[in-house]
């Protein structure tokens, strides 16, 4: 599972707390189980314009706030921070972009999850629409 897609499902997971989140799922036939296998194709995508929508000065602070709020407690950690030592670049790049991106995606929700909800709707509601027109055709 790629790092989007375990943070558009975790997106996900949390807006489906949300009762009428459900009712939208639900009035169209679907529960969370059915809706984990549309994750990378539905939900990512969504997910991402999100993301991408808040381009510039508030996406960057976020992040930056996230990679601090993620490193330093590990690393004040001695385990940690030799295993940290011990890495090259790519792989301290690729642990940061993985935990980070699902930190991200938990602030987004707690920040922005208005517009989560809207363009998880939209996503699903787009698949769902296409998806009627091909077994109609």
């Amino acid at each position: 599972m790629c790092m989007y897609c375990k943070a558009a499902s975790a997106v996900l997971d949390t807006l489906w707390q949300d009762e009428d989140f459900r009712v939208f799922f639900h009035r169209q036939g679907c529960d969370l189980g059915d809706l984990g296998r549309l994750t990378h194709d539905v939900f990512v995508p969504a997910y991402l314009r999100v993301k991408r929508g808040l381009e510039g000065g508030t996406l960057e602070m976020l992040e930056t706030q996230v990679v601090d709020d993620l490193l330093m407690p590990l690393y004040a950690r001695d385990t940690f921070r030799a295993m940290w030592e011990s890495w090259d670049q790519a792989t301290r790049d690729m642990f940061l972009r993985e935990q980070s991106e699902m930190q991200l995606s938990e602030l987004l929700v707690q920040v922005y999850g208005g517009r989560l909800v809207e363009a998880y709707r939209q996503a699903f509601q787009k698949y769902s629409d296409q998806n009627s027109d091909n077994e109609a055709g």
